[in-house]
């Protein structure tokens, strides 16, 4: 009776340790995802402000920082989605190959 007992004991924690194995990955995969659709978000955003100012003749270099769209009135400040921290406003956008490069401080 008793090594039915332990036997079921075993399998129950197979199942269970089977499960997590499976869980802790997908987690961890789906948080990386929404991590980086909400960076993809703020990204796009100040790419198209730039885009704007460039288009309206008043960000005459191919390379604006946050600062002069700050300035000019295209953006409000920009802040990192997953720290909340604000990005630094030396922060730049290389409209040449649409990308925005964070600066740290």
């Amino acid at each position: 009776m008793e090594k039915m007992n332990l036997n079921s004991k075993i399998n129950i924690a197979l199942i269970f340790l089977a499960f997590l194995l499976f869980l802790v990955p997908s987690v961890f995969f789906l948080l990386k995802q929404h991590y980086d659709s909400m960076y993809l978000v703020v990204e796009k955003k100040v790419i198209e402000a730039a885009q704007s100012c460039h288009a309206k003749e008043e960000c005459i270099s191919s390379t604006v920082t946050l600062e002069e769209l700050i300035n000019k009135g295209y953006i409000d400040k920009v802040y990192d989605p997953i720290s909340k921290e604000l990005i630094n406003s030396k922060s730049y956008i290389d409209l040449n190959k649409q990308e925005f490069k964070k600066v740290a401080e």
